[in-house]
């Protein structure tokens, strides 16, 4: 099909990530380190997302924006969303003690999941266009990720993500 500006309303699960305390991290590691490492941390978590079928959206700064659910539909969206979760939380463990005896700062990661309706399509202008998606399903998944810091935790979904996987995760 012809590549075009526009898109369509699917079901999907939203997942935002973002490094806590990353402001610190840049004003006391040098940028050319920094760089490296922060592409080895996106190359890590790029993987396992797309790994259990995710699709990455984009970096923004220190940021993952990741879906579920297109362009291949994925009847186990929000299975896979959450099981990515729990390995990136689970591989940074590995990677902060790898980071920490080499004298790089730790990397502590925060997420958020949401499942709902989104637009998922092409959006830009005729010169330069990006596969994204754009709604309050978008939004709420970005704040679920915020919601992290007020409860000092690392991962939360909503309950539209629960519904999807309670017969799965506890």
């Amino acid at each position: 099909a012809e590549v075009k500006i526009g898109g369509k309303s699917k079901d999907i699960t939203i997942m935002f990530s973002d490094i806590v305390g990353f402001t610190t991290v840049t004003e006391n590691y040098p940028p050319e380190k920094l760089m490296s490492h922060l592409s080895e941390y996106f190359n890590e978590l790029s993987t396992i997302i797309m790994d259990n079928k995710g699709t990455i959206d984009k970096y923004i700064g220190d940021a993952i924006m990741a879906f579920w659910g297109a362009p291949i539909a994925d009847k186990k969206q929000a299975i896979n969303a959450c099981r990515s979760a729990l390995l990136i939380q689970k591989r940074l463990k590995e990677l902060n003690r790898k980071w920490q005896s080499k004298g790089k700062p730790k990397l502590y990661t925060r997420i958020g999941i949401h499942s709902g309706s989104a637009i998922v399509g092409n959006l830009g202008s005729a010169d330069r266009m990006n596969y994204t998606i754009i709604g309050d399903a978008v939004n709420l998944a970005s704040r679920l990720e915020y919601a992290n810091k007020l409860y000092d935790t690392r991962v939360v979904i909503s309950e539209d993500t629960y519904r999807m996987v309670e017969d799965v995760v506890l």
